[in-house]
């Protein structure tokens, strides 16, 4: 009597397709972890501004009723490096702090990879936050009694540190990201492994 022959079982190549390479071009999230990073993704971070926006009128305070009154020059450009630092965290703060998601829509980059870089964008805020925090100081500092008796040299010096404050406080929220930042790489990653088909090879020249 012939015995029934098993069903057999395909070779992995063969199986069926995880969810994930189901989906290949579904644009909405993929399961509850993409959902719910896309949650976070797609709010305004409000603490993250906030927190920002306190730091720059603490700032502020600090540089006018502390170190504008220390007889040390020194120690008196701590203050604009500190306006500049809070200044420039807060613009591209804000920036990153937007929504990056939407619950009908995740981003998905190409089968080659992400053309598309995001230090272009980070260095231009930084110029602009370098160029635009040495006016603050300088609205800041003003005409009072106390700063019109600093030598010409400290006051261009409050200028020029608070440029260079400006431009390294605008890079320090890619190192302390806002929850819309971290949620949108987070995804961005998982979106990047999970569409990864095959081997790919490109190559690119400029004349």
């Amino acid at each position: 009597m012939d015995q029934a022959t098993p069903p057999k079982t395909p070779p992995p190549s063969q199986a069926a397709p995880s969810a994930y390479d189901y989906a290949a071009s579904d644009e909405r999230p993929r399961g509850a972890r993409e959902e719910e990073l896309c949650a976070k993704a797609s709010h305004f971070d409000y603490l993250y501004g906030a927190s920002l926006v306190a730091l720059d009128v603490a700032s502020l305070l600090a540089d006018a009723d502390a170190f504008q009154l220390q007889a040390q020059p020194g120690v008196r450009l701590i203050g604009p490096a500190l306006v500049g630092m809070t200044w420039g965290a807060t613009l591209s703060g804000l920036y990153l702090s937007l929504p990056k998601c939407s619950p009908g829509l995740v981003a998905s980059q190409p089968p080659e990879g992400n053309v598309h870089e995001s230090w272009p964008l980070a260095f231009a805020i930084a110029l602009v936050s370098g160029a635009t925090a040495p006016l603050i100081v300088g609205v800041e500092t003003g005409t009072g009694l106390v700063t019109l008796q600093w030598p010409v040299w400290e006051r261009s010096s409050r200028l020029v540190v608070a440029g260079v404050g400006g431009f390294v406080g605008a890079l320090l929220p890619y190192l302390i990201p806002p929850k819309t930042r971290r949620a949108a790489k987070e995804l961005e990653n998982i979106r990047a492994g999970a569409d990864a088909r095959g081997a790919w090879l490109s190559y690119t020249a400029s004349f």
